[in-house]
């Protein structure tokens, strides 16, 4: 687990960060040096029936949330954004692609959204992905092996927007947790 030290340096990070004051480079740091917890945190033992995945809260505060995600071998997650907030995802164990997405339309449409592949890309163990806004989406996979993954959220993120890329579609989600182990 990931001790409570450690979560009060990351909100200081991320307050620098949000006051203009600070960089991700700081988040990228403390990212680096908790993801080895992150991979001994218990899968629980059950999830919601509509993913493959679960997510275990870890910490929440008004400004921001970490999670831990387990994902079952072959895995995919929805096309989506991040309900406005800044997202930082680091591979604890196992491999991961990630398919990058643009929003091509202004998003004045309800229902409707344009998006087009930007690329792809793979995940090792402590690489970390970025997302600072909701117009550079992704759709993350699990390889065919279980994989852990650890998530900063810089505001806890209660609703986003998921993508269907065939039918210029998006549709509003609502962020649950499969278990809490916050202190």
């Amino acid at each position: 687990m990931i001790a409570r030290e450690p979560i009060v340096q990351l909100a200081e990070c991320l307050r620098r960060v949000r006051e203009g004051q600070g960089t991700t480079g700081e988040i990228v740091q403390w990212l680096r040096a908790s993801t080895g917890a992150a991979a001994s945190i218990p899968k629980p033992a059950t999830c919601d029936p509509h993913r493959n995945y679960t997510r275990t809260l870890l910490f929440k505060n008004d400004a921001f949330e970490v999670l831990a995600l387990h994902w079952n071998p072959n895995c995919v997650s929805t096309i989506h954004d991040h309900g406005g907030a800044l997202c930082w995802l680091s591979l604890a164990r196992g491999a991961m692609g990630v398919e990058n997405y643009l929003r091509t339309d202004t998003g004045g449409t309800p229902g409707y959204a344009a998006i087009a592949l930007e690329g792809r890309e793979e995940l090792t163990p402590g690489a970390i992905d970025y997302r600072q806004d909701d117009v550079h989406l992704h759709r993350c996979m699990a390889r065919d092996c279980e994989t852990v993954t650890l998530h900063v959220y810089a505001h806890p993120i209660e609703r986003f927007h998921g993508f269907d890329e065939r039918a210029n579609r998006c549709f509003e989600m609502t962020s649950t947790y499969d278990a809490i182990l916050t202190a």
